[in-house]
């Protein structure tokens, strides 16, 4: 959805009040006004409903409500406003909690994801842009400035790994393919490096997105090239075992057939998947290191890169890269589309697809304000597992849509080491762990490490008072972790408001809680065996401990005994699932060819489509999703 700021009062005088207490020193006078400009990020929902309460608080009727005094809180103290967050944090309410968390988020990003003193006394260098950009791939990309009709073959909304993929199968098949992509164009010229724009600019509601109860965050892209242009270019080919519990649970032999494996293997042939560019940073090396020194299993992670730099400026390419070595659909399958002849439009708001007669026949779009319609004799929704499902929903498709959502939350222990680490730095991923995956079935999560920025790190670390969040923040270069990749068999919901805008509903089941809090103490055993001097979870306040005799022991006992449902929240980088694939329309929402139950013509080709959660990083299965889909959709338009 396009950015809608409201005309307001102003709220300069409370989100200073906020921004001193939740930063006490670190308070700057630039930090009101980069939380309100944050706020335009988020969901129009939620934006609406926190700037009522940020409005009410600074009345007297609302102070007295929702602070217990009639003090309005542009007018407390920074000693009173911190207290105030802390009696939220501690309040039984789950709002005024919910509340506390995206205000202390908010004020922290606003300070550690900028320029100025704090970086400098954490230790983070900002963008290094080390490496000149390269020149950018050659795409047909059409220019809407007006109310237009188009027509073509076939419509592709999203342009991630799969909408670029069958887009480009499609238009090599001598398909008119037109591809409309949510977010705008950011080439490699505007790779800055510089977090706060880049996650407002290339990811869907500038990371903001949450589910309902705050306990998850949706990170995804929203550029051209979707997930694939900010990713982590990690592709793991399918495991086998859930290629074999897909075909049983949806009767679809070409999971294990081998069908399903060659259009994968094509994929990841033109995306350069190797595992020859995965030179370790310090962040991972620190978590093989511990791996290694328990006897536990680690191994080289397969990347879709082509001459990729695996240095420091590495870490930064989240915000895009640079060098150009990162092979998403962007400089691949998007360019190949383009060379056949298919049309890009950046910056589509797809509100609708438009259904006849039980068939699809186009899209209803806003592109620069401008109404687009797109006439076609099929529609392939890729925009995500939020995004897909939501689009359905607005079009009048109801069933299994929506349903079955799996989100692989990651959690992780934390731990402060002598040395420099510097998070944010290194390849972006290189080495992972299969130590637990067997546990249930399974079900049991894998080890990984990402890189970790101060502006949205800031916001995940815990934060108990302004001091001790500013302490914690000063160790920040010296921070690793090991991360906990859950395979959940936890089923969340999306579904959309009167808005259209998607609404997220999850909640861990016990199972994966018991799994996640298990992976845990376990990584606190990596980071410990690696030299940790100081482990810590991310509760608030978090559960820590110093390594000595029994003393991991009494901490994971803590740690079970206090769990992570409600306690912790969660990041999820991999939505799945929303559109599942089956044969049967009571438990699925498209078919084995990826052509919705409800709607002829019109198919799905992205995470949504997953049977289950892949229990890996899932762009490599996406590809091979979205290809295979290719021919089948060639085939039938033939």
């Amino acid at each position: 959805m396009p950015k809608r700021p409201s005309a307001e009062p102003d709220l300069s005088g409370v989100l200073a009040a906020l921004g001193r207490g939740a930063l006490g020193e670190g308070y700057t006078d630039e930090v009101p006004a980069r939380m309100r400009t944050k706020l335009d990020d988020f969901p129009p929902r939620d934006r609406t409903k926190l700037l009522k309460v940020l409005r009410q608080l600074d009345t007297a009727r609302g102070a007295v409500a929702l602070t217990g005094r009639k003090t309005p809180v542009s007018k407390l103290t920074a000693a009173r406003a911190e207290q105030l967050l802390q009696s939220w944090l501690r309040s039984k309410i789950a709002a005024k909690r919910q509340l506390a968390k995206a205000l202390i988020a908010l004020a922290t990003g606003a300070v550690y994801g900028f320029p100025g003193a704090e970086w400098a006394r954490i230790g983070y260098p900002g963008p290094l842009n080390t490496a000149e950009p390269v020149a950018p791939p050659t795409l047909n990309l059409l220019e809407i400035s007006e109310p237009e009709e188009l027509r073509c073959d076939v419509v592709v909304v999203g342009s991630g790994a799969g909408g670029g993929c069958v887009a480009a199968g499609l238009a090599a098949a001598g398909l008119d393919v037109v591809v409309l992509e949510e977010g705008g164009r950011r080439g490699e010229e505007s790779f800055d490096h510089l977090e706060p724009a880049a996650v407002s600019d290339m990811y869907l509601y500038g990371s903001a997105l949450t589910t309902t109860d705050l306990g998850v965050l949706i990170v995804a892209g929203s550029t051209l090239g979707g997930g694939t242009t900010v990713n982590y270019t990690t592709s793991f080919h399918t495991p086998e075992f859930v290629l074999e519990e897909w075909a049983r649970q949806t009767g679809i032999a070409a999971f294990v057939d081998g069908e399903f494996t060659e259009a994968l293997d094509d994929a990841a042939r033109r995306v350069n998947v190797n595992i020859n560019s995965a030179a370790p940073g310090r962040r991972d090396e620190l978590m093989e290191e511990g791996l290694q020194k328990l006897g536990w299993d680690v191994d080289v992670l397969p990347r879709a890169v082509r001459n990729c730099t695996q240095d420091d400026q590495c870490g930064y390419c989240g915000f895009g890269c640079r060098v150009g070595g990162k092979q998403s659909t962007y400089r691949t399958f998007l360019q190949d589309a383009s060379a056949a002849g298919a049309r890009i439009v950046v910056g589509a708001d797809v509100r609708k697809v438009f259904v006849r007669d039980g068939k699809a026949h186009g899209v209803g779009a806003y592109v620069n304000g401008q109404q687009v319609h797109v006439r076609a004799k099929a529609v392939v929704a890729a925009g995500g597992s939020i995004e897909t499902p939501a689009l359905l929903l607005r079009s009048g498709l109801g069933g299994d849509v929506g349903k079955h959502l799996h989100l692989h939350p990651g959690f992780a222990t934390f731990a402060v080491f002598d040395e420099e680490v510097r998070m944010w730095t290194g390849t972006l991923q290189s080495r992972y762990s299969r130590q637990l995956r067997d546990m249930d079935g399974g079900y049991g999560p894998i080890f990984e490490t990402v890189p970790v920025h101060p502006g949205l790190g800031s916001g995940a670390m815990p934060w108990v008072s302004a001091s001790q969040h500013r302490d914690l923040m000063g160790n920040f270069a010296r921070l690793g972790f090991c991360a906990v990749l859950p395979r959940d068999r936890s089923e969340g919901r999306v579904t959309v408001g009167r808005d259209g805008v998607p609404k997220i509903r999850y909640r861990l089941t016990k199972g994966d809680e018991k799994r996640i809090v298990g992976g845990l103490v376990a990584a606190g055993q990596v980071m410990e065996a690696a030299g940790a001097r100081e482990l810590f979870t991310l509760h608030g306040p978090p559960l820590s401990y110093r390594p000595g005799p029994g003393a991991h022991e009494r901490w994971a006992s803590e740690v079970q005994s206090t769990g992570i449902r409600g306690k912790v929240t969660g990041v999820s980088f991999h939505q799945m699932g929303s559109c599942r694939m089956g044969t049967d329309p009571s438990s699925s929402a498209v078919g084995p060819e990826n052509e919705t139950h409800e709607v002829k013509n019109l198919f799905v080709t992205d995470a949504s489509a997953f049977p289950t959660a892949s229990g890996v990083n899932p762009m490599l299965t996406i590809y091979g999703i979205a290809n295979r889909a290719a021919k089948k959709i060639a085939a039938r338009l033939a």
